[in-house]
This record gives C-alpha cells, sequence and structure tokens, in this order.
C-alpha cells in the first residue's frame, strides 16, 4: 500500500509540474543578440504567436516557414487581422548584417505593425529552469522630423540621448551587425527611453 501510494503520489507531482511548463514552440533557432534589460515576454511561446525568424545568411521565416519579406508582409497582415494589439516578435541572429533585418522591419511595417519585439538572450544564469522569452519592444514608426541618433553609438551618447529625450530614434548602417543595433536599443531601454528604429542609412 505504501508502494501505491508513492508510485500515486510521485505520478501526481510529474503531471503536476509538466502542467506548469510552458511547451516550447518549433522554431528556427539562431544565436540572439545577449541583453541585459530584457523584459519577459512569456506569450511569445504561445500557440498563436507571431514569431518572425531572420538567420545568419539572412533567410526569413515565419514560424518555420521560409518567406521573401513581401510574402512575410502579406501573411503577417493576415494574423493581425481582426486581433488588435497582437505582438509580433523577431529573433535575428545577432551577426546578421542589420541591412537584412530592416528589410523585415519594413515588411512588418507595411503590414500594419507598430511595434515588434526582439527576442534576445540572457548572460548566462546558474539555475536550469526554464525561463520565458525575453525581449526588448521597439517601435516601428519614427515620429515625422525626429533627430535620429546612429547607431552602434558609444553608450555614454546613447545613454545621454536616452536620459535627455526619453525617446531615441536609432538610424543604424546596413553593414551594422544586428547584435551591435540590439545592444544600442537595450542601452536606451535601460534608461527608460522608447526606441523607434528608423530606416537603414
Amino acid at each position: 500500500m505504501i508502494r501505491m501510494l508513492g508510485f500515486t503520489l510521485g505520478t501526481v507531482l510529474v503531471a503536476a509540474l509538466a502542467a506548469q511548463t510552458p511547451a516550447l514552440r518549433k522554431g528556427v533557432s539562431v544565436q540572439q543578440a545577449v541583453t541585459a534589460n530584457a523584459v519577459a515576454m512569456p506569450d511569445a511561446d504561445a500557440a498563436d504567436s507571431v514569431v518572425v525568424a531572420v538567420t545568419r545568411d539572412g533567410s526569413i521565416y515565419l514560424e518555420v516557414t521560409k518567406v521573401t519579406p513581401e510574402q512575410l508582409s502579406e501573411k503577417v497582415k493576415e494574423q493581425l487581422a481582426g486581433h488588435p494589439g497582437k505582438r509580433v516578435y523577431l529573433k535575428s541572429d545577432a551577426r546578421t548584417p542589420y541591412a537584412t533585418v530592416a528589410e523585415v522591419l519594413g515588411a512588418l511595417r507595411a503590414a500594419g505593425t507598430p511595434a515588434t519585439v526582439l527576442l534576445t538572450s540572457q548572460p548566462p544564469k546558474t539555475s536550469a529552469a526554464h525561463l520565458p522569452p525575453m525581449g526588448l519592444e521597439v517601435l516601428l514608426r519614427a515620429p515625422a522630423g525626429a533627430a535620429a541618433q546612429p547607431a552602434p553609438a558609444p553608450d555614454a551618447d546613447l545613454q545621454q540621448r536616452a536620459r535627455r529625450d526619453k525617446s531615441v530614434v536609432l538610424q543604424a548602417d546596413g553593414a551594422a551587425a544586428y547584435g551591435d543595433v540590439v545592444h544600442a536599443v537595450d542601452v536606451c531601454r535601460a534608461e527608460g527611453a522608447q526606441v523607434f528604429l528608423a530606416s537603414t542609412k
């Protein structure tokens, strides 16, 4: 009887833990940029979330389907129709040239996406527990006439601008590594600033 009770309690405990751990979505694996100020984005793992991936070689995926920027725009527009406030999550390889990511951001703008979340990695943790996806929200439509801050730029310049203006428009050179642009976003968000990503130079 004790053995049976132990088996039953163990089975219930395993089942309860499994119910609390979210199922990881299938997706395209990339080496994401590491950030210090990202926030938890658990909805990125939801079954109906919209996740776009850009690989190091510049391939673009919507979930696990390879697409062109034009196809991406149409498909994202369809997925967002009737769902105001639904977020689009972008995960890109940190080594990808920013010009490729900028093309994806342009497709998302064309689809009517006002903002996107840049999914990022975090510094290594000692705990092996599953962490929710982490990310930084950026706005895709810069205010008219706003002065753009080059990215990448020295952290001190970005911090000063972010503290002063509370809103920073970043404009990156297309040849810059995506990870360097994400770092600039991270620095600005650490100061509490809204970040807009302008078109590439």
